[in-house]
């Protein structure tokens, strides 16, 4: 039996921003090129504005969405059934048992959906017995009267067992132990018949094959990557605690971009990218940078877009400006759009917190929003069972960051910026006149200046003071 190449997926993290998408498309480009010709770059989440325009700027379609890495009844299907019409004579069914080693028949209608069943063993179950009754003289008759016979007058069609495209094997597997038919058929939404699965596939099956890129955490990656098979990491943040059975490739270095990563990879098996690959690999370093502001920015990142922008033909000044003027865009946007584009779960500590980031050019222009926002955010605490839930507005222009926090004693947070990070927070007083907000009932929202990286300067400082308030 022939079995079907598997394809190797290439993804970044549930909530996908530019770097992850680019670092993909990129990645799956360079594996191409290096012989993996079953490749495939996909997408766990919606894509956000700026990753749409830098899409739409160097001639990309959005890569397949994938919500889940479960494997399900389709994944293990082999080549094309062989079916046939409730007309067929037995004599058709004889010839394709012994030529075609098949010993299930789906019986379908003009538009193949399922009909019926006929096996081998029900052909012998209903004949063998009725020709041992005759004599020499009857078999001969018999038979021929049997091989004209249509298939419709011995297929099963009532209390069939089968299942769908989209069942998940782990469910087809416990209903199969228990009926423990040969074979059972495959049917998609019409119920079309796509194929046969047996007890072999339990036994055979291959879990799906990813490589990840720009995470490397269970909370940030889609669902079932416990049954996945993880070949290869390429990150630049924290390690985080997905788990391989064999060893693997895992690059993890301390730059500002995925893409940056990649870039050198392209670099160090001598391939040159061409100038649109190029492109979206500027634009996932320019973006994850925020344009080489974020204290995060390595001068790897930026030799790595001094190579790339002559090869794509671009000028990063220039594109670095249109694509945050596109991602900073509220136009058919709603609060939680905004909230959860850039939202991110972490452990710290013995403490559930979710921090979401919005870049804005100007923290004016999300004024109208405000008290929406406040409102999805106690909505996802609550949702989320959070012990703290953040926002990060961050203002590109001033370099700053408004912090907003709500849940448990939220005045802390604050109090831990000044302690561990020693920054010059501000809180509930006039600022470049507006008002930044105090306490606010379970809510609490303090100025960071200087601030406008989560991974570099938000996060570590989290990680060390909920550390700290372990017990």
């Amino acid at each position: 039996m022939t079995i079907k190449q598997r394809v190797i997926y290439v993804m970044g993290h549930i909530r996908p921003d530019t770097d992850s998408i680019c670092a993909a498309l990129a990645y799956a480009d360079l594996k191409r090129k290096l012989g993996y010709l079953q490749i495939q770059p996909v997408r766990a989440g919606v894509i956000n504005p700026q990753t749409r325009f830098i899409l739409h700027y160097f001639g990309f379609e959005e890569p397949k969405l994938i919500t889940d890495l479960h494997v399900r009844v389709e994944d293990v299907l082999e080549g094309k059934p062989i079916l046939v019409s409730p007309s067929t004579p037995l004599q058709v069914i004889g010839e394709l048992v012994r030529t075609q080693k098949v010993k299930t028949f789906a019986v379908v209608d003009h538009r193949e959906r399922l009909l019926g069943l006929v096996t081998v063993g029900d052909l012998a179950e209903k004949y063998l017995e009725e020709l041992a009754e005759k004599d020499t003289t009857q078999v001969a008759s018999k038979i021929q009267q049997i091989l004209c016979t249509p298939v419709s007058s011995i297929m099963r069609s009532e209390g069939l067992v089968f299942f769908l495209a989209d069942d998940l094997l782990k469910d087809a597997r416990r209903q199969m132990l228990e009926t423990r038919y040969r074979n059972y058929p495959v049917v998609d939404e019409e119920h079309r018949v796509l194929g046969f699965i047996s007890r072999y596939h339990l036994l055979a099956f291959s879990r799906k094959q990813v490589i990840l890129v720009d995470h490397n955490e269970k909370s940030q990656a889609v669902d079932g990557i416990e049954e996945a098979e993880i070949l290869e990491i390429i990150d630049h943040h924290r390690l985080g605690d997905l788990q391989s059975g064999e060893p693997i490739y895992i690059r993890n270095e301390p730059v500002g971009s995925t893409c940056t990563l990649i870039t050198r990879l392209f670099l160090e098996h001598q391939i040159t990218p061409d100038p649109r690959v190029a492109g979206l690999l500027c634009a996932g370093i320019l973006s994850d940078t925020v344009l080489f502001k974020s204290p995060t920015t390595t001068e790897q990142d930026r030799q790595m877009v001094q190579i790339l922008a002559p090869k794509a033909g671009i000028d990063p000044e220039v594109l670095g400006r249109d694509m945050f003027r596109a991602s900073v865009s509220q136009e058919g946007r709603s609060p939680e759009d905004l909230f959860y584009e850039d939202f991110k779960e972490f452990i710290l500590g013995e403490e559930k917190v979710g921090v979401s980031q919005i870049e804005v050019m100007e923290l004016e222009v999300l004024q109208p929003l405000r008290e929406a926002l406040k409102a999805v955010m106690e909505k996802a605490r609550a949702q989320g069972g959070y012990d703290l839930v953040i926002l990060m507005l961050t203002d590109l222009l001033r370099e700053g960051t408004e912090l907003w926090v709500k849940g448990k004693n939220p005045a802390r947070i604050g109090q831990a910026f000044r302690d561990y990070a020693g920054v010059d927070v501000e809180v509930g007083r006039e600022r470049e006149g507006r008002r930044v907000a105090g306490d606010e009932g379970e809510g609490h929202c303090i100025y960071l200046p200087g601030v406008i990286s989560r991974k570099k300067q938000v996060v570590p400082v989290l990680v060390k003071f909920l550390g700290q308030q372990k017990g």
